[in-house]
């Protein structure tokens, strides 16, 4: 005889595994959403909702939105308002505000629960949708906001009978001690509840309606929190056969009376509970407890807390979801927390705190619940993909006499059935396969079944590097999605997520919340695309390379000039130093379209180079990753000297002309100053050299600096024999009149520009020492007077 559970296996059987699909997708707190549809949560930042706590979602059986809630507006699965879906009674700050419920055999009829907040005058009600109204998009029909209980607590949960196909929704009853436990079945909602009076009274401070209710995943156990002055929770049977619930246990090791136990659930097997406790002191913060149910008295299972997680915040609702892992809301948050190992008692279940991504969207104290028997025996089926041996595995504490697994798989022949309790099979193609398992247990004989999708496995893709130019934008996008294959990309049988190492691919953590404006952490770096299977856990791996391409390096810009001094003048200009061979280069000259290195112009203005690596240097060279240079050309020509002013020892240089100059006196072959004026110059006549800095030439002209010795000595030495007037000669103002006159105005002698000078005689004999006075009239016009000494 095989030791297995007959109670537990019959839920089992007739739970499809497509009903889990119905929580694939969440939509809570300030628009924020997550879809599980790939087994583990995506951001969907598509949502509408607005809640402070209470919200509600629904999905099809395969995993497609229909329609959610936050108690008072309904949206349909595009995001809009549903006819009809305004002003239902429940309160987006009703802890469970609303829960939903399809009926019962029906593909196109589900009902919306909803709860007032603070014992409002509203109570539970329900409302009726039709998914077959609206094209589709569904409709609140006229079964609309009908009264069930007028005051009530905020707490709602959900849990199928055991017929497998009804469900029971419970709630609990304000100023009471009742719980109600309404039946829906396949007639719809029967009004008239089981009643359970038992456990504490709901009563005093409103603020006691506030706490989560939950069903247990294996539909043995209720969890009810009350918040705020007797803060405690308190966990009971429950028979989902006759919708009774009995014999509470009290758990009270709660320290606040504000706001104190909020959130609860159960671990996938059932054995744990977990609780959030608010603590609203000075600084707000919270406790995660997690309580062991399977020790049997009270304070044995008050014994067993462990704080599993403390930190700043409030923490709010607790939720599975299909992936098998508990949900953690932190309110006013941009991510929430997760459990994810929930059946390992203590530290040992990995809590981690703010690791799932919501996109920029916030989180409040709320999330969806569900029909919590959806997620008994998550993992009823292992390897479900095609070439895979599936497990099929029943872990229960009953007498099971014989049981035989018929895996729908005629193809597969004699191997089509199995009458071990741990089976195996390998189907013997993808799809969807209808299985039958029949149970002898005590005396009895049980049929049940169950639906199993085989899934192909998806392709491991050989994926293009994705490259990219480097920008002055250090922070560089790429689209992860640009270069996967439409067939890929828009099949919808697959679900795509990215990841930056391996280990996160395999273990579905840390996601690429935006691929398609990614920023990458490195010039060079790999990131991994996720190909899971829409309807099954298979999934491929595949490895893409992100190359930030490096821009030539260049000369970004340079000057040059060209001297304009005939009609055929011109000038070359280049692509200027590179790192590599030319041939390593493509060029294009934007404005003539010429693609040479060289080029080419006879006229002034900017010239701008695209410069561009050869696939010989970088092998993937992406569209755009080119730098660019200008030449700005100049042009320039040789100066016309238009004037010199002197004054004393200084000389002024005035010239025009297309270029700029530079300047030097008396010889070309001294360096150059580009000052134009000349100081302390001696006297005499001097050479100014006039260049054209780009070298198209040179030009000259000579003037003088014009002075008078204060004396001379004619006495046949060969030195200062003669007086002469500096800077005149037979060249440089050749008729300039020059006059000595003796110290009484005597006319001595007139000399001339191109002589020595005067010798120091009268009509040939020498006059004496003495002083002698001159007057020079200049070619030009100025005129000198002054006088010098004559020494014997």
């Amino acid at each position: 005889m095989l030791k297995k559970s007959f109670i537990l296996l019959c839920f089992i059987m007739v739970l499809s595994a497509k009903a889990q699909n119905q929580t694939a997708n969440w939509f809570f707190g300030e628009k924020a959403g997550l879809t599980f549809n790939s087994g583990f949560p995506v951001i969907d930042s598509n949502g509408e909702i607005s809640t402070s706590e209470g919200c509600s979602t629904i999905s099809n059986s395969q995993g497609q939105l229909l329609f959610y809630t936050d108690g008072v507006t309904v949206w349909n699965k595009n995001h809009l308002v549903m006819v009809n879906g305004n002003d239902l009674t429940g309160d987006d700050s009703s802890t469970q505000s609303a829960i939903i419920i399809p009926k019962p055999n029906s593909t196109n009829i589900y009902y919306i629960f909803t709860v007032d907040a603070r014992a409002g005058e509203y109570g539970l009600r329900y409302s009726e949708v039709d998914m077959n109204l609206a094209n589709g998009l569904g409709r609140v029909t006229s079964n609309k906001n009908i009264l069930l209980e007028a005051l009530t607590t905020e707490k709602i949960t959900a849990v199928e009978n055991a017929d497998g196909e009804s469900i029971w929704v419970i709630a609990h009853k304000w100023e009471s001690n009742e719980f109600q436990s309404y039946l829906v079945d396949d007639t719809g909602v029967n009004t008239t509840p089981v009643t359970s009076a038992v456990g504490s009274v709901y009563s005093g401070d409103i603020n006691n309606t506030i706490g989560y209710l939950k069903a247990s995943p294996n539909r043995e156990k209720i969890a009810c929190v009350k918040s705020y002055t007797n803060n405690e929770v308190q966990v009971f049977d429950f028979n989902a056969a006759t919708g009774a619930i009995t014999n509470p246990i009290t758990i009270d090791n709660f320290t606040s009376e504000n706001l104190g136990p909020y959130g609860c659930e159960f671990s996938p097997d059932s054995k744990l509970l977990y609780i959030t406790e608010i603590i609203r002191d000075n600084a707000d913060y919270s406790k995660i407890h997690q309580y062991n149910l399977t020790l049997g008295t009270q304070q044995n299972i008050i014994n067993s807390d462990v704080i599993i997680a403390q930190e700043a915040g409030l923490l709010g609702a607790l939720q599975q979801a299909l992936d098998g892992r508990i949900y953690v809301a932190k309110s006013n948050a941009t991510s929430i927390c997760v459990i994810k190992k929930p059946n390992e008692i203590g530290l040992s279940c990995e809590y981690e705190s703010e690791t799932i991504s919501l996109g920029g969207r916030i989180s409040r104290l709320g999330l969806p619940p569900f029909i919590q028997s959806y997620f008994f025996a998550t993992n009823l089926f292992e390897n479900t993909c095609f070439g895979e041996t599936t497990l099929f595995s029943i872990d229960t504490s009953t007498i099971i006499d014989n049981i035989n697994w018929n895996f729908g798989d005629p193809e597969s022949g004699i191997n089509n059935n199995s009458s071990n309790v741990n089976a195996t099979h390998v189907y013997s193609a993808p799809g969807t396969y209808n299985i039958t398992i029949t149970i002898d247990t005590q005396g009895e004989t049980q049929v049940v079944y169950r639906t199993l999708t085989i899934a192909e496995q998806p392709p491991i893709l050989n994926i293009e590097t994705l490259t990219t130019c480097e920008t002055e934008d250090p922070n560089i996008i790429f689209d992860l999605t640009s270069n996967i294959p439409n067939t890929i990309l828009n099949n919808p049988d697959y679900f795509l997520s990215f990841f930056e190492t391996l280990d996160d691919a395999n273990n579905n953590e840390n996601s690429i919340s935006f691929p398609i404006n990614y920023s990458p952490n490195s010039n060079n770096q790999s990131v991994f695309l996720k190909i899971n299977n829409a309807n099954g856990n298979c999934y491929s791996i595949s490895q893409m390379e992100l190359s930030v391409i490096s821009k030539p390096s260049i000369e970004p810009y340079e000057e040059v000039s060209f001297c304009d001094n005939d009609d055929n003048a011109q000038t070359i200009i280049d692509v200027g130093n590179l790192t590599f061979p030319l041939s390593s280069y493509s060029f294009l000259w934007i404005d003539s379209n010429e693609t040479t290195p060289q080029i080419q112009v006879n006229q002034e203005g900017s010239y701008t180079v695209r410069i561009t690596l050869n696939s010989s240097i970088t092998t993937i060279n992406p569209e755009g990753c080119f730098a660019e240079r200008i030449v700005q050309v100049n042009s320039s020509g040789v100066a016309t000297i238009t004037n010199i002013e002197t004054s004393g020892t200084t000389a002024t240089i005035f010239t025009t002309g297309l270029g700029n100059y530079e300047y030097t006196l008396d010889n070309p072959n001294l360096p150059y100053q580009a000052n134009n004026v000349f100081v302390n110059i001696s006297p005499g006549i001097h050479t100014v050299y006039v260049k054209d800095v780009n070298y198209c030439g040179t030009t000259e002209a000579q003037f003088s600096i014009i002075d008078f010795p204060d004396y001379f000595t004619p006495n046949g030495d060969t030195i200062n024999d003669f007086w002469q007037v500096y800077g005149i000669s037979k060249d440089f103002q050749p008729k300039s009149l020059i006059y000595i006159y003796n110290r009484y105005g005597k006319l001595i002698t007139q000399i001339k520009p191109n002589s020595r000078g005067w010798d120091g005689t009268f009509n040939g004999i020498p006059l004496p020492q003495s002083d002698y006075w001159f007057s020079v009239t200049l070619e030009d016009g100025r005129e000198f007077k002054s006088h010098f000494t004559l020494k014997r």
